[in-house]
């Protein structure tokens, strides 16, 4: 008997964590493969986006989805190298187009034998001269889609090379951020003789990626604020039941133990 209760406790705290998850959650967070992107690997900012994606970015059989072609410039796959592999590589591309280029290389936090925050890993070998979040504006006239995106933008230095490297990270919806769960996409150009043309190309490419790649989501309100939106007075009635049930069934296991 006193084994049955016990059950009944355990069963009330899931249902009871379960009912709170989906009352506090968007229907989004529960019923779409949701990725969210943002800039910052460990804290959510103000630039957070909630999106969908043509492809799943953590399968590596669907890696060969990512189109050849994107905003006209085509691509070709190159060797990963052993210290990139160790940082979690797992795609590697050059897009070009006439004389622009950029360095298209995707990471995985769960191929990353060692990782480092990229502004400690460039200044290691690189001088970096500027570290911004850039805004880029994405939607153009009668096309569906981002308005504007928010990418980190670094300027390196070594010699006489400089690069633009534009970075940001994707999880998948309503996991907590940590150092095994993410990806991290960089999108790199050299800068020839205009450091703004440079610019521009690597912006570009990223507005394009976006737009042929993501598809943005909206959050919707909670699933408990829509249940009182739907039914008035009497959704705040089903929301005190739905958590209620749960509670009773652990108060009454509680009592009958004694």
């Amino acid at each position: 008997m006193q084994k049955s209760q016990e059950y009944l406790t355990v069963i009330g705290l899931f249902v009871l964590v379960g009912v709170s998850i989906l009352l506090l959650s968007s229907p989004e967070d529960i019923f779409s493969s949701m990725m969210v992107i943002d800039v910052s690997q460990t804290q959510k900012t103000e630039y957070e986006m909630l999106v969908t994606t043509v492809f799943d970015f953590k399968k590596t059989e669907e890696l060969d989805k990512l189109p050849k072609i994107i905003g006209g410039m085509e691509s070709r796959d190159l060797e990963i190298t052993e210290s990139e592999h160790s940082m979690g590589a797992v795609l590697k591309r050059m897009y070009s187009q006439g004389n622009r280029s950029v360095l298209f290389i995707l990471l995985s936090s769960q191929n990353m034998s060692e990782f480092h925050n990229l502004e400690i890993c460039y200044s290691g070998s690189w001088n970096l001269t500027e570290n911004v979040v850039e805004g880029i504006k994405a939607q153009k006239l009668g096309e569906a889609g981002f308005d504007n995106i928010h990418v980190n933008k670094f300027l390196i230095r070594r010699g006489d090379l400089e690069m633009v490297v534009l970075h940001w990270f994707m999880w998948d919806g309503g996991v907590v951020r940590s150092d095994k769960n993410f990806m991290l996409i960089q999108v790199a150009t050299p800068v020839d003789q205009d450091r703004q043309e440079a610019i521009d190309s690597a912006e570009n490419f990223t507005k394009d990626f976006f737009l042929t790649i993501y598809k943005p989501v909206a959050k919707t309100k909670k699933i408990g604020e829509q249940i009182i939106d739907v039914f008035g007075v009497f959704g705040y009635l089903i929301d005190a039941v739905l958590i209620l049930i749960p509670l009773l069934m652990i108060f009454n296991a509680s009592i009958s133990k004694k």
